[in-house]
């Protein structure tokens, strides 16, 4: 991967990371009708910026338990987000956003994210720090999150009226 490209990938990444971290600390109406849209947006773009990462690599053992690693570490933290996102009725309608305490968890998420492409990196599994994989992890983190949000939108007692 050429250092353009590299700098691309994560000023891409940075953006989107502050743009749902701006959204999820600001009450925002819960469409579920459109709750999959994030991520499924994000696996997307991630899946398609990866490609040109994946060409010609070779995927060890060792990247692929990374991966595996990260992944389920993404959707168990966005499962967290979800879980102390604060949910409300407005008018008839759904909203929600995770909060001061939920958008801490990103510094999880960065964290075990550093320590993966440090590790990665040092184990020669490269392919596991590329932008798209990042972003195929956010829209892990973001899937995990919906689910929460809409188990908690089934449950009257758990969504406070206003």
């Amino acid at each position: 991967m050429s250092l353009q490209n590299a700098v691309f990938e994560g000023v891409v990444v940075v953006l989107v990371l502050g743009w749902i971290i701006y959204r999820q600390t600001r009450w925002q109406v819960l469409d579920l009708a459109q709750v999959w849209r994030g991520p499924v947006i994000l696996a997307v773009v991630g899946v398609l910026v990866s490609r040109s990462a994946v060409a010609g690599a070779s995927i060890g053992a060792l990247a692929v338990a990374l991966l595996a690693l990260e992944a389920v570490l993404s959707v168990g933290v966005g499962i967290g987000m979800g879980m102390l996102s604060q949910v409300r009725r407005v008018d008839g309608r759904l909203q929600a956003r995770t909060g001061l305490a939920g958008s801490l968890l990103w510094f999880v998420m960065v964290a075990v994210r550093l320590g993966v492409d440090v590790w990665a990196s040092a184990s020669g599994a490269k392919i596991v720090a590329s932008g798209g994989i990042i972003l195929l992890m956010l829209a892990l983190n973001r899937a995990g999150r919906s689910v929460m949000l809409l188990r908690r939108t089934r449950e009257p007692y758990r969504v406070a009226a206003h």
